[in-house]
């Protein structure tokens, strides 16, 4: 799902944010994050945080918008990443769908050379997000499905809020 949401306060919006965020993709969809990244850049006049919430598995080309977009606001980009997706499985054939263009392939998981290679795709894979994201300017933020991500949002915010409380005291002083 592509959401926009522009900056308010509130219960409302909160809510509003939530829902989104809860709704599932519609089949058949795609998702065009660099279009959204954009679009975003576009109507941000003021300077402000922008958190961009992924899992990253798009088309190429979302790098260079999300680092226009980091070199006026505030970039954190949570990728949300469900660990089921780094392995495959021995479970025999299995049909698998994209589901965003409906193509279906057949696939022989039992093969071991094909796993250890699916797994290796996965990890270059996340480097490789990883690094565009720093490369953009950006902050990074992983959020796992089979992990508390309150608790994770948490030690990121505490990270950052502790980074820029040391960037701004002056050299040599003490709290």
């Amino acid at each position: 799902n592509q959401a926009s949401f522009p900056a308010r306060s509130g219960r409302q919006h909160v809510g509003a944010i939530l829902a989104a965020l809860r709704r599932p993709p519609e089949d058949g969809t795609s998702a065009d994050l660099a279009a959204t990244l954009t679009t975003v850049r576009r109507h941000a006049c003021r300077r402000g945080l922008v958190v961009v919430v992924s899992d990253f598995l798009v088309p190429d080309g979302w790098d260079s918008p999300l680092r226009a977009l980091a070199s006026r606001h505030d970039v954190v980009a949570v990728e949300v990443l469900d660990p089921r997706e780094l392995t495959l499985p021995d479970v025999g054939s299995l049909t698998v769908a994209d589901p965003e263009t409906g193509r279906r392939r057949i696939v022989d998981t039992g093969d071991a050379t094909l796993r250890v290679r699916y797994a290796e795709a996965a990890e270059a894979r996340r480097a490789d997000v990883a690094h565009r994201i720093a490369a953009a300017g950006a902050h990074h933020l992983v959020l796992r499905t089979d992990r508390d991500w309150v608790v994770d949002l948490v030690r990121f915010v505490g990270a950052r809020r502790r980074r820029r409380v040391g960037a701004t005291r002056a050299p040599g002083s003490r709290r």
